[in-house]
């Protein structure tokens, strides 16, 4: 009878910790979301909920649609005259059937407003335009910004401050004939511009984080987000949800339960139920015990298979490059060298560092130049350039 006692108290106390539990994790404050959202429906400091809300009143002769699908695919459906759309998120690198699609409805007279920090390399180009990133900085750090407009109808006398996790990236270069500069930051650096594209025109800016609930109640920060969008017709707007950091809509069955916090620790609870009925409802059985081969050193074949690739495939060019490729990595880790950019100083620090004269450096990186500009190299080409790379590595091995 001891047996069954003690099963009893050992239920009981399981049961009073999880019920314990269950209230400590209702009561608990849930911490602040501060991942990347850029959704109309999230009201944490980086969705865009208050943005969406007041767009009624910045284009109130128009209507206010949702795209929740590709662009060529909701193209497909939807009449494009007279239309502007708007992608705001970290990135904005739609596949090339919808960037296709997208350059042919503005060619026809659309607007399109895209606010990221990243871009495909065909929109950039296609455009004539890039960006850069003035300084390094993480959204779990802080590194303010104030941003402002060209127009002096629009600009603020001190301007647009933002204290919290800006990236600081601007347009490093743009075609002049067709790009309007709209807006500046640090520096004076152009980071908001309008590029004249057939009928209708891009708005590229490069601060996403500006447009998010967070940054619109600091101050009076949501001005420059209507003086940004003010450049867009009073007309009918469509406001991207497709191409955001994450999904608008989660894909899981149980999407609606998880929204609902009663519902969601219902089902937890469930599921801890479920395991705990499998840990105490289960017996102890021997199972058979498998025959565990041990594991193949398969590195030699993969070497192999890689190397007939290659071979076969006599792609010659794109062999030089991933050894570039992996060259500069080797500099980076061992000797600490910055290849960010290539010039001058680089080629200073690694002849220090390894011993040679400056001129063995420039004659490896003009051949990389050669190798980059050319469409195929030949088989006598990649063995000479292997050879200078191999040098490097032998300088290296004997200096330890």
């Amino acid at each position: 009878m001891a047996k069954p006692l003690h099963n009893k108290y050992l239920l009981i106390g399981f049961s009073v910790a999880l019920v314990a539990y269950i209230v400590v994790l209702i009561l608990t404050p849930r911490p602040i979301d501060w991942s990347l959202s850029f959704s109309k429906k999230d009201k944490i400091p980086y969705g865009s909920s208050i943005l969406f809300a007041e767009l009624e009143q910045l284009f109130a002769d128009g209507e206010i649609k949702t795209m929740h699908s590709p662009i060529y695919n909701y193209l497909q459906h939807t009449s494009q005259n007279n239309t502007s759309f708007i992608f705001i998120n970290n990135f904005f690198k739609p596949d090339d059937l919808d960037l296709n699609k997208m350059l042919d409805m503005v060619e026809s007279g659309a607007n399109v407003f895209v606010s990221a920090v990243e871009f495909t390399e065909k929109l950039q180009d296609t455009l004539r335009f890039s960006v850069d990133e003035e300084v390094f900085s993480t959204y779990e750090t802080s590194d303010s910004i104030i941003l402002n407009l060209v127009n002096p109808k629009l600009k603020s006398s001190k301007g647009y401050t933002y204290n919290k996790a800006f990236h600081k990236v601007y347009f490093e270069s743009y075609d002049t004939l067709k790009t309007t500069v709209l807006g500046i930051g640090d520096k004076a650096l152009t980071n908001f511009v309008r590029i004249k594209y057939g009928a209708g025109n891009f708005f590229i800016n490069t601060n996403p984080l500006a447009f998010t609930n967070y940054n619109m109640l600091i101050g009076e920060n949501y001005e420059y987000v209507f003086k940004c969008l003010s450049y867009l017709p009073n007309a009918t707007v469509i406001w991207d949800e497709h191409y955001k950091q994450k999904d608008a809509v989660s894909g899981s069955e149980f999407r609606y339960i998880l929204s609902q916090n009663a519902l969601r620790y219902a089902w937890y609870l469930l599921l801890f139920g479920l395991l705990v009925y499998m840990v105490f409802g289960s017996k102890r059985r021997q199972r058979m015990i498998p025959i565990i081969k041990p594991p193949q050193n398969t590195s030699l074949s993969f070497v192999d298979t890689i190397g007939r690739l290659y071979y076969r495939k006599k792609d010659h060019l794109n062999m030089a490059k991933k050894k570039y490729t992996y060259f500069l990595e080797f500099l980076r880790t061992k000797y600490y060298i910055n290849t960010a950019h290539i010039g001058p100083e680089m080629y200073n620090e690694i002849s220090e560092k390894f011993e040679v004269p400056n001129a063995t450096v420039k004659q490896l990186f003009n051949m990389v130049q050669r190798i980059h500009q050319s469409q195929s190299i030949s088989e006598e080409d990649l063995i000479q350039f292997d050879k200078k790379l191999d040098f490097f590595y032998d300088r290296s091995r004997g200096r330890k």
